[in-house]
């Protein structure tokens, strides 16, 4: 069992079930036309993750507020991005910076900094 793979099994026993909607891409433009081809759809992720407050050393009022959430993610197929929505307890946060957790060249978890929209 890999590293991952035990993170997951401790997020589904112990976290809570999270929603990732990640945002449209950026619109791609054809070479030859010069017209914007139309984005693909949003997409989203289902996974289980743990939220949890920062501590107040950690909260600087500009970079993390006071009401921010700090949200240990299983690994997904695509790593939450800045400006991806994660819905935890039926609240939709905003995704402020994602931090992923490597160990020998995979990631092992997502720390994402949340705040409510």
């Amino acid at each position: 069992m890999s590293l991952a793979d035990t993170a997951t099994s401790l997020l589904t026993q112990f976290g809570e079930a999270v929603t990732v909607e990640y945002p449209l891409a950026t619109p791609a433009y054809d070479p030859i036309t010069g017209e914007a081809q139309t984005p693909s759809s949003a997409s989203t992720a289902s996974g289980f993750g743990y939220p949890s407050a920062y501590r107040s050393g950690d909260i600087d009022g500009d970079i993390i507020r006071a009401n921010d959430v700090r949200l240990i993610l299983q690994v997904l197929d695509d790593r939450p991005v800045k400006g991806s929505h994660v819905t935890v307890n039926s609240v939709k946060y905003r995704v402020m910076e994602t931090q992923f957790i490597r160990k020998t060249g995979s990631d092992v978890v997502y720390i994402c900094q949340l705040r409510a929209n």
